[in-house]
């Protein structure tokens, strides 16, 4: 039997990764976010001027990984930092894999030891209070004409808005999922969350009560299928989903993009009210307070709100 390629042997150990990654529960996208990363390495060690292998492999060859990525997925300047280190932290799980698992005895840490990429801070972006209003307004205005569409689009944008939920958890939710704890005026949504985790969030009653009521006694929806769901009756992906939240943007008159910007926009509007940073880990299902420490950046509007207090 022929010696297979490095590449080659890159393929077979990214298969058995893929195995582990999912046993791991991982979750779909972090998986293919790794698997993107490892097409276009193959990719590279293809046409590469330097044949690797297990045994020569050095520093250099990785930066070359990195500008050759930069060059094919980046048309509008060099890769961001937090790319680049996405790409290092891709190989090094790679390349740990494959010391774990491979007959022969490999050392892959001085490879990667001196790769180090600052970090920029992000700050992430919510919509501001004047587009907040917009939107508001605009979603009121869609219940004047009661058809399912209008209010399954009502209802998934107010999980992403209120809720900060992820957009493949807006559209995994089910009328069966929602339960109204009377005493609280709070609806809890219970739902597998990013990596297949069993997560909990809360929206108050009277943001969606008449969605909710208007789905359940008026179209009479299935609780236990998805309420993203098409006329035809199949669930929405994430596509559809981006669609329509744009759309919306553009209806309300409001410049944005993009389905993430509500979850932002939810983090920073509850920190923002006086909600602790440790409700909001939990609501957003963050895994550290780091994480969610990004969004606690106060405004100049909120210091002085503080401080006069």
């Amino acid at each position: 039997m022929p010696e297979l390629t490095f590449y080659e042997s890159i393929q077979k150990f990214q298969k058995s990764l893929n195995v582990k990654m999912k046993i791991d529960e991982l979750s779909v996208n972090t998986i293919d976010s790794y698997n993107r990363t490892y097409k276009y390495f193959i990719l590279f060690c293809k046409q590469y001027d330097k044949k690797l292998s297990f045994q020569n492999i050095k520093e250099d060859d990785i930066y070359a990984f990195i500008e050759y990525k930069s060059a094919n997925m980046n048309k509008q300047g060099n890769l961001s930092n937090s790319s680049v280190n996405s790409i290092v932290s891709h190989l090094k799980k790679l390349f740990k894999h494959i010391e774990r698992n491979s007959d022969e005895s490999y050392d892959f840490d001085k490879v990667f030891e001196d790769i180090k990429v600052k970090q920029s801070v992000r700050i992430p972006k919510g919509i501001d209070d004047k587009a907040f209003s917009k939107i508001v307004k605009y979603l009121e205005e869609l219940k004047l004409n009661e058809t399912f569409i209008n209010f399954r689009n009502i209802t998934l944008f107010k999980f992403l808005l209120y809720g900060g939920l992820r957009a493949s958890e807006a559209i995994s939710i089910t009328l069966s999922s929602v339960e109204l704890d009377i005493s609280g005026g709070l609806y809890k949504i219970v739902f597998k969350g990013k990596g297949d985790k069993n997560r909990t969030t809360y929206i108050k009653e009277d943001l969606l009560y008449d969605e909710l009521d208007t789905l359940r006694n008026v179209f009479k929806i299935d609780t236990h299928k998805p309420i993203a769901l098409t006329t035809s009756g199949k669930a929405m992906d994430r596509v559809q989903l981006s669609k329509m939240v744009n759309s919306a943007y553009c209806r309300a008159g409001v410049k944005a993009t993009g389905v993430h910007i509500l979850r932002h926009t939810a983090a920073k509007r509850l920190l923002a009210d006086g909600v602790s940073i440790v409700v909001v880990q939990s609501i957003l299902g963050h895994g550290s307070i780091q994480t969610t420490s990004i969004y606690a950046n106060p405004t100049e509007s909120i210091i002085k709100k503080e401080l006069t207090k």
